[in-house]
């Protein structure tokens, strides 16, 4: 199962910056999908990308279509079911770290495109891009 993957989790993965990611794709070496790289994409370029990664990726992805729902407190220990609850809210949780990460991956994609919008702006509009980058700054800002 080929993995689509978020600009940010892409570089993590290579060991490199987003920006070296993005780049690589303007330049055509890297392929990309409405900001997401395939695993298969990402292991031609880098080659060094551990290939137990996508094994693990999909390890996750069955265990929690195995995992969520599906605990039946009848028949386990107490103890038991709680380490099951806890381990379903762990995938959530590193779920929920992975969405956060494409969001962030947008925003910043959205800044750069914003930036160089600008550029063939007369001064109205540049004004009026430059105050939502400011914007969008303190946003962020605040939010961290």
């Amino acid at each position: 199962m080929d993995h689509l993957l978020n600009l940010s989790t892409a570089a993590k993965l290579a060991g490199v910056s987003r920006r070296t990611i993005q780049s690589r794709i303007q330049a055509g070496e890297l392929e990309a999908f409405e900001g997401h790289v395939r695993m298969s994409a990402l292991t031609s370029v880098y080659p060094e990308v551990d290939n137990r990664t996508d094994a693990v990726l999909e390890r996750m992805a069955r265990i929690q279509d195995n995992a969520i729902n599906k605990v039946n407190p009848d028949e386990i220990s107490d103890e038991r079911l709680l380490a099951n609850q806890v381990h379903r809210l762990q995938l959530e949780l590193t779920d929920a770290y992975l969405q956060l990460d494409s969001y962030k991956a947008l925003t910043f994609e959205l800044q750069d495109r914003l930036i160089a919008m600008r550029e063939g702006c007369d001064r109205k509009e540049k004004q009026m891009i430059q105050a939502l980058l400011h914007w969008m700054a303190n946003q962020m800002k605040q939010k961290a």
